[in-house]
């Protein structure tokens, strides 16, 4: 018998030793009873110097395992129930998340569970742990990626859809302009008129000009002539505005909360990612284990679902069904011997009937069993199924966001400048201890080193202007300083409370700025500024005249270089200023056009 006990005991010892998972058995009076391989290891303790020694030899004095050592403490003196948590601990120099569960080590004496230790397991999870934050960074990467996408294509079609609002305005002009040209030469014509010789050749007087060239020998008509070369041709829009700050950043509280403590004064300059101000944790902490608790039954609910065949309450179910069969086939045997024992005369029709009623009674349990059964199986379906699974991931979803509020405890500086408390009329001071809410503006990083430019410009005008649209930049405050910048923001809606036209502000980021014109500007002073809404460095540029229009379609008179006639040629026209339009399409470099 004693060699029975050994063995089984040798058996049960190779088998915690063999476990991949750390098991500790602490008695009541805090010394460790045993402590498997694994534990050791995870720990990374010396096994022979565990056992038999007091827990809080080993433990108490160690930092960063505070958290374990009050689990097991608590459950070895104040004796509560099985308890399941995930705890995050530092080993060495190294951060672990393990999966700790606490039960206790009975023995039957007297039909009555008396506890004699507490059992400790813990699982290593780090790596599942990481695992887990790794899928949660990405999916936000692949999220934030997407928006930006989403928001470069709305871009793209506002500006499809503005070009060709321009392209109407500019057809538009130019047929108006056509008329009013049209007008005049009539005019002209019907003050001026003469008789006219249709068998004359060609003829026209020539006047000077920087592109004028004389086709014709002496003594005999001249064509007015101009030689095609690529110019610049830029167009602009002048507007008045404001110099202000270049970038500002706001400072929000991240969660409900008290504010724990200020590194930084009002006015004081800071880099970036500078510690600025600390939040209490406190409550947000105890939300976050009271979800890391709802998130943990819920999983556990979703997996019991999911192995629903296997569970206790369908084995118990499914027991009670098998009994109440065997009982009922009992009773069926013993009515069909009491009939042949009536028949025979050797027993009352009492006794028969006792057996009748009890094989109604064991049928209708039977029935009962069923109906239990096949409730109990039921509670398995699909619809229950997805309840869980939709409570595994709202649990998640809120373990998740309190998570990432707690790391945002500390606020720190997103670009480097001037730290400003945010003041209004109901805003209290920002100081130790003042509550906060989430989203609430608490203060501002302002950048003085780089300066900006702000207007508004109105309906018309704002359809031409694109972010990243040169410009160039003067003022009174600031005589003989030409400055260069580049738009950054056109609003999409206008200013709110302007009784006049309709104005929408835009945003000029001045470039890099020397010491000595930083020192000449001020924020809050004027400012002219010329935008340059259209630039082509070989434009191709003839004057207005020049062009005539045929059944709707721009066309130009060429002089051809080779047989010395007249051609008419059609072309596309663009942009059109006071005396010239451009030409996109139909003329190169060296094409001699014949003026009117």
């Amino acid at each position: 018998m004693t060699q029975s006990i050994q063995h089984n005991f040798e058996i049960y010892r190779v088998l915690l030793e063999n476990l991949s998972d750390g098991v500790l058995v602490v008695n009541f009076d805090g010394s460790v009873r045993i402590a498997n391989s694994a534990f050791c290891r995870i720990f990374g303790l010396n096994k022979e110097t565990v056992e038999k020694v007091l827990f809080g030899e080993i433990f108490a004095t160690v930092e960063g395992l505070d958290e374990f050592t009050e689990t097991v403490l608590d459950a070895v003196y104040n004796q509560h129930n099985v308890e399941k948590k995930i705890i995050n601990l530092t080993i060495g120099e190294e951060q672990q998340s393990l999966a700790l569960t606490t039960t206790y080590m009975t023995s039957d004496s007297d039909n009555d569970a008396e506890r004699q230790a507490v059992i400790v397991a813990v699982s290593d999870i780090t790596e599942i742990t990481e695992l887990h934050k790794s899928e949660l960074r990405l999916a936000k990467v692949v999220e934030s990626q997407l928006g930006e996408l989403q928001t470069a294509y709305r871009d793209l079609e506002t500006r499809n859809s503005e070009i060709s609002t321009i392209r109407r305005s500019v057809r538009v002009a130019r047929f108006s302009a056509f008329i009013l040209v049209l007008g005049l030469f009539v005019g002209i014509a019907a003050w001026r008129i003469q008789p006219l010789d249709f068998f004359a050749t060609v003829s026209g007087v020539a006047s000077p000009g920087p592109f004028l060239n004389d086709t014709a020998e002496a003594g005999e008509p001249t064509l007015q002539t101009m030689v095609i070369e690529p110019r610049e041709l830029n167009s602009t829009i002048a507007l008045r505005g404001r110099l202000g700050l270049g970038q500002t950043e706001e400072i929000t509280s991240p969660f409900d909360g008290h504010v724990s403590d200020i590194h930084v004064t009002p006015g004081q300059k800071v880099t970036e990612d500078d510690t600025l101000i600390t939040f209490d944790t406190g409550q947000l902490a105890t939300e976050f284990r009271r979800a890391e608790v709802q998130y943990i039954q819920a999983r556990d609910k979703l997996s019991e679902l999911e192995n629903w065949a296997s569970s206790d309450e369908m084995a118990r179910a499914r027991g009670s069904l098998r009994r109440a069969r065997i009982a009922l086939e009992e009773s069926e045997q013993t009515f069909a011997r009491s009939s042949f024992l009536l028949e025979q005369g050797i027993i009352s029709a009492q006794e028969h009937e006792q057996a009748e009623r009890s094989r109604t009674g064991r049928k209708l349990d039977f029935e009962a069993a069923e109906r239990e059964f096949a409730a109990t199986e039921d509670k398995s379906n699909e619809e229950t199924l997805l309840v869980a699974k939709l409570e595994v991931d709202t649990a998640r979803e809120q373990l998740e966001s309190l998570e990432e509020k707690l790391e945002q405890s500390t606020a720190t500086a997103p670009i480097s400048g001037v730290f400003l408390e945010f003041e209004s009329r109901d805003a209290k001071p920002l100081a130790k201890g003042r509550p906060v809410a989430q989203g609430e503006l608490l203060a501002t990083i302002a950048d003085f080193e780089r300066l900006s430019v702000v207007t508004t410009v109105d309906e018309v005008d704002v359809r031409k202007i694109e972010v990243g649209q040169r410009s160039t930049i003067t003022g009174p405050g600031f005589p003989g300083l030409t400055i260069d910048g580049t738009v950054t923001r056109v609003s999409q809606r206008a200013v709110a409370g302007n009784r006049s036209a309709p104005q929408f502000e835009i945003v000029i980021s001045l470039d890099k700025l020397d010491s000595n014109a930083r020192d000449q500007l001020r924020v809050g002073m004027s400012a002219h500024l010329d935008i340059i809404v259209y630039r082509r460095p070989d434009a191709i540029l003839v004057p207005i005249e020049s062009v005539d229009r045929f059944g709707g379609q721009p066309q130009i008179n060429i002089l051809s270089q080779d047989t010395g006639t007249v051609e008419t040629r059609p072309v596309v026209t663009g942009l059109t200023t006071l005396d010239s339009i451009e030409i996109v399409e139909g003329l190169t470099a060296g094409d001699v056009v014949v003026l009117p």
